[in-house]
């Protein structure tokens, strides 16, 4: 079985993740041209942290605390801070 992935809604959000991967994600890449923030809690609340666009990662989500603790994505057309 292949890994699970979020296709992203028309403008760019996903405010409470697919069960297959709620809570699951331990990394996460960004093939968009813009910057992905992802969060700790639906509707875009809680812990986040920011993917750059193009391909940007982050391998290992432990080191922003969010390892298994993902609920909601949001890309944004400026940057993140």
């Amino acid at each position: 079985m292949g890994q699970p992935w979020v296709r992203r809604a028309v403008d760019g959000s996903v405010n409470d993740l697919p069960t297959t991967i709620r809570n699951r994600g331990s990394s996460i890449r960004n093939n968009s041209d813009r910057i992905a923030r992802v969060y700790e809690k639906r509707n875009y609340a809680g812990r986040w942290v920011c993917v750059t666009r193009s391909g940007g990662s982050i391998h290992d989500l432990r080191s922003y605390n969010l390892n298994d603790q993902t609920r909601s994505l949001k890309i944004n057309r400026n940057d993140c801070g």
